[in-house]
């Protein structure tokens, strides 16, 4: 260890070099960054206001320590952490933690109790009995992965679960105990007393000596910081002490917080000083909401975060978005209209109250300030615009034009026709003067004006194309002018009713327009498109629009302040289903609710965004002018992660992410590795999810898709929750993504499968079982049916059978009996005729009687026909009626033609559709012989498919009307009787050319 003296002499020259540096740097240094706190306390969700440690787990979760309990933060919602679960209710006060580089969250806690959490929530076993029962006051882990814990007066190591110790015996310095550390080479370092050590060869050594030593902080190589009164010092393994100055302002950094963070830049956290940053140049006190920081930490995003002894968790992040306001007099003046000169100078033109007071104010070293205040004009101005020449354009309340250029303000031109409300300085070199409801530009040292439609109530906003084409906006008429034409674009634009308030071309060659409710209007090639808040948009109230070299539209509406992708933007002009992923600036930013400045607000001015030539964004609002870096707000390149923390069935959670003690019942989505079991019975699911993205949590987008239920992914809302209501039996996943603003999704999505179980009657074997029970009941309801049917038929059968042996009884009886009676009656009048004897009258007496007999056993032959059952056969039926046609007309002597079918199919018939038809026939043929005077008949006999076609056409004498007589009884029953069969009756007669009769009978289908 090196002697007093050479410490001195080093001490001294680290000293005078450190001043040589500050002195150069304080000479040379333009930085402007500044930093933005926010804070949460006890109304956001904190236990308590007093916050002692902080550190980040591997899952991206901020790890919180109050005095009692311990809580995660995931930006938006702070959860308590059940300790409970891992360890006896009373240990619930900690006094140090540790995130190990194996993924550990060691707790050290009041009494000894020590824990250690693995990533699934696992505890690792310490062996409790060998430590000492005394709070430890630090943790910290060497290159091996050993764990060391600091005492009052003994530091533990515990390696491969055995516990070694070192006190004074091995080299520990006796005195107050301060900090235990690792280094990133993974060297312990110690401080205690004034004494400052580092482990080797088995025992403490003792490299540097420095009173008032407070706190130690580690750095990525094999050294350490410290800060001792109010100094801050840098040591090296070799004892080396490298002072860098002293905090501004404090004689003694009590109870001190020390963190080096990924830039090299140091924090020192002093009890009741505040907050301070080191960059290797200076010092740098940091707004804080309390003055007693107990603990810091740096995020994965670059974020530090401090915890206070009062003021709760604050977060300090570079400021990329601020608001920058005017005070003159205590006043807050509103600057309306702002322009860049050729210089990179900025200009604006500030407003506040009545009776009116416009000033000029110019931005000089990040602030905005008054500029020629002893000016004739000061006091007047309204708007502000710089041409491509260098000069700054000025209007006045009361239409003066000024110019200036070269430190000069001069008038130009006066207009006493009201108040100048904006300033376009065209491509060809004039400037465009905008008031109310006039428009007018200065041309080569003229003012010429320009007669706008009457219609015209107040220019509303005024925009300079690609073209040098001048576009207004007048309430809710737009015009375009070329030069020489006005032209009404009002008709091709969905504005009727609704103030433009803005008019913005991108180099695209769109046209944006919003305001009265439009969202973001695109006006391209003659065709506007809409996007609103339904695809994504913030704000359907937008007022102000510039675009930056990234791609980024920036826009300032009623809400605030954010920005989208160009390209997004045309995509949702061409499709309505594209939802954009905009980037919103407010909160996290330090900004107040902010509402942009519009015209309809402002007497004299139309307000308008700028970037200038150093990529900043400028917005006027309400409150002020917003000023983005888009250089300090870098692209999310690495996805965040998405993390299920809890799914719940009807209320009751099932499984969690620690929230919850993993139990029987409640499973841990740390470790799950198998589908969670639903029953049947669940009315309700809901699935909680988050993601990490502190810098800008509202940022933070999310979309989720239940695989077995949902057919596509479904946007995520604020609250990062999903809820499903009863699902029907089978395997489900969910799945959620992250992204940041319009970044890319997460690599893999956070899932949860699980088994949704049927009721018993939805499970297979029941449904099997109903299967063969409703085939069983099938086949013994169509063997009932079958046995039934079949008995009837043959019940059918028996009783035909049984008709027709008494049809043919009876036909036999007839043909015998009263047949055989009548023929026998017939021969023996014939008999009695040829006897001598008879007189002539008797003869001709007995002969009409033998022509009745002899009819009556004919017609006893008929009916014997009809009813005899051999004969229910088509054949059989057309080759009677053929038989008796030729018999009956050749009695008449009339030729009977019969064309018949070279095939009669031999189906049967019903006795009723024969005799039916037999008297059908015969009635026709009895009424040619009677009345036709025909000397020809033709019968002619077609079968189809399912039907019978009889033709009986004559050459007699015909007639035009049927007859209207008694004898017309014959046609009518012959109608009747084809009607009563189900056939048809067709008549067709003409004078002089016969008559024509069709039977048409449908016969039924046979088997």
């Amino acid at each position: 260890m090196a002697s007093p003296a050479i410490q001195f002499r080093r001490f001294f020259l680290a000293a005078i070099l450190i001043c040589i540096l500050r002195c150069a740097d304080t000479l040379a240094s333009t930085d402007t960054n500044t930093w933005f706190t926010r804070s949460w306390n006890t109304y956001d969700g904190l236990l308590n206001d007093q916050i002692g440690a902080i550190a980040q787990g591997r899952d991206g979760y901020l790890w919180v320590v109050p005095p009692v309990g311990l809580m995660r933060f995931d930006g938006v919602n702070f959860s308590r952490f059940p300790l409970e679960n891992y360890t006896s209710p009373a240990d619930n006060h900690i006094g140090t933690v540790l995130q190990s580089r194996a993924g550990i969250f060691w707790i050290g806690m009041y009494g000894g109790t020590v824990i250690g959490l693995k990533p699934d929530f696992t505890t690792v076993t310490v062996p409790q009995a060998n430590l000492p029962k005394s709070t430890p006051f630090g943790l910290a882990e060497d290159q091996e992965g050993s764990l060391w814990l600091a005492y009052a007066n003994v530091v533990c190591r515990i390696k491969d679960g055995h516990v070694a110790r070192y006190a004074t015996a091995k080299g520990m310095p006796i005195g107050q105990f301060h900090s235990l550390i690792s280094d990133g080479a993974g060297n312990i370092w110690l401080a205690k007393g004034n004494q400052i050590c580092v482990f080797r060869d088995d025992h403490f050594e003792q490299i540097a000596t420095q009173p008032e030593v407070r706190k130690l902080a580690a750095t990525p190589t094999n050294a350490v910081w410290a800060i001792a009164g109010a100094h801050l010092l840098r040591c090296d393994t070799s004892g080396e002490l490298l002072d860098q100055g002293a905090l501004p302002g404090i004689a003694n950094a009590r109870g001190a917080a020390l963190l080096e963070d990924d830039s090299g830049a140091v924090w020192i956290g002093t009890d009741g000083d505040g907050l301070f940053r080191f960059d290797g140049n200076g010092f740098e006190k940091i707004e804080t909401s309390y003055p007693s920081i107990l603990g810091l930490a740096e995020d994965g995003e670059g974020n530090i975060w401090a915890g206070t002894f009062g003021g709760g968790l604050d977060r300090i992040s570079l400021s990329a978005v601020r608001l920058e306001t005017l005070e003159v007099g205590g006043a807050l003046e509103r600057v309306q209209s702002i322009c860049e000169d050729a210089n990179g100078g900025l200009w604006g033109a500030a407003y506040s109250g009545f009776p009116y007071r416009g000033l000029l104010v110019s931005y000089v070293n990040g602030k905005w300030t008054p500029a020629f205040t002893n000016s004739p004009f000061s006091g007047a101005m309204t708007c502000v615009a710089a041409d491509n020449n260098g000069a700054v354009w000025i209007g006045t309340v009361d239409g003066k034009l000024l110019r200036l250029k070269d430190q000069g303000l001069v008038l130009v031109q006066s207009t006493p026709d009201g108040a100048i409300s904006a300033l376009q300085p065209s491509s060809n070199g004039d400037v465009w003067i905008i008031g109310a409801q006039r428009l007018q530009y200065f041309h080569d040292g003229q003012l010429r004006e320009v007669q706008l439609p009457r219609q015209i109530r107040r220019i509303s906003a005024a925009t300079e194309d690609a073209a040098g084409n001048l576009w207004l906006a007048a309430w809710d008429i737009v015009l375009r002018f070329d030069g020489t034409n006005i032209i009404d674009e009002s008709p091709h634009l969905p504005i009727a009713g609704r103030r433009v308030n803005t008019l913005y071309e991108t180099p695209d060659g769109s046209m944006w327009m919003s305001g009265g409710g439009l969202g973001l209007l695109r006006y391209k090639n003659g065709r506007a498109d809409c996007i609103g808040t339904g695809q994504g948009l913030l704000d359907d109230y937008i007022a102000q629009i510039v675009i930056d070299s990234h791609g980024w539209l920036w826009c300032a509406g009623d809400h605030g302040i954010f920005k989208v992708q160009l390209h997004e933007l045309e995509e949702a002009a061409q499709d309505h289903n594209f939802h954009l992923r905009p980037v919103a600036y407010g909160q996290n930013e330090g900004l107040p609710s902010l509402a942009a400045l519009v015209s309809i607000g402002v007497p004299f001015a139309l307000p308008h965004s700028l970037y200038s030539h150093d990529r900043r964004v400028w917005l006027l609002t309400k409150m002020g002018v917003v000023a983005a870096d888009p250089k300090l707000l870098p692209a999310v390149r690495v996805p965040p992660s998405a993390l299920l923390t809890r799914v719940a069935m009807d209320g009751q959670i099932i499984a969690s992410y620690a929230e919850a003690a993993p139990t029987q019942t409640v499973a841990n989505l740390a470790t799950l590795d198998q589908p969670l079991q639903l029953p049947p019975s669940h009315r309700h699911l809901e699935f909680d999810y988050t993601a990490f993205y502190f810098s800008a949590p509202e940022n933070l987008r999310f979309r989720y898709q239940l695989t077995g239920f949902d057919t596509g992914w479904i946007d995520g809302t604020a609250d990062r929750h999903a809820d499903y209501s009863r699902l029907t039996p089978g395997n489900y996943q969910f799945n959620v993504e992250a992204c940041v603003g319009d970044g890319p999704w997460s690599i893999g999505p956070a899932t949860v499968s699980f088994t949704v179980a049927p009721f018993f009657w939805q499970t297979w074997w029941f449904r099997l079982s109903w299967v063969l029970l409703l085939a069983l009941a099938g086949i013994a309801i169509v063997r009932y049916i079958f046995v039934r049917r079949l008995t009837a038929q043959m019940r059918q059968l028996e009783q035909r059978a049984a008709l027709d042996r008494e049809r043919t009884r009876i036909a036999r009886d007839l043909h015998d009996d009263l047949g055989g009676s009548l023929n026998l009656a017939a021969l023996t009048l014939d008999m009695t005729q040829r006897e001598q004897g008879m007189g002539e009258s008797l003869n001709g007496k007995i002969r009409h009687c033998s022509t009745i007999v002899r009819q009556a056993a004919k017609s006893v032959d008929e009916i014997v026909w009809a009813i005899n059952p051999r004969n229910d056969t088509f054949r059989y039926l057309v080759d009677y009626l053929s038989q008796f046609a030729v018999e009956f007309l050749q009695a008449a002597d009339i030729l009977c033609l019969v064309e018949l079918p070279d095939e009669i199919p031999d189906w049967e018939t019903s006795p009723e559709a024969r005799h039916n038809l037999l008297l059908v026939v015969k009635e026709a043929l009895n009424n040619i012989v009677r009345h036709a005077r025909a000397t020809e008949v033709c019968l002619r006999v077609t079968i189809s498919q399912n039907q019978l076609n009889i033709v009986i056409q004559d050459n007699g004498r015909g007639f035009e009307n049927p007859p209207d007589n008694t004898t017309c009884d014959g046609l009518r029953n012959m109608r009747q009787r084809m009607e009563e069969i189900g056939g048809r009756f067709e008549l067709d007669s003409r004078p002089g050319a016969g008559t024509r009769i069709a039977l048409l009978y449908s016969w039924p289908l046979h088997s």
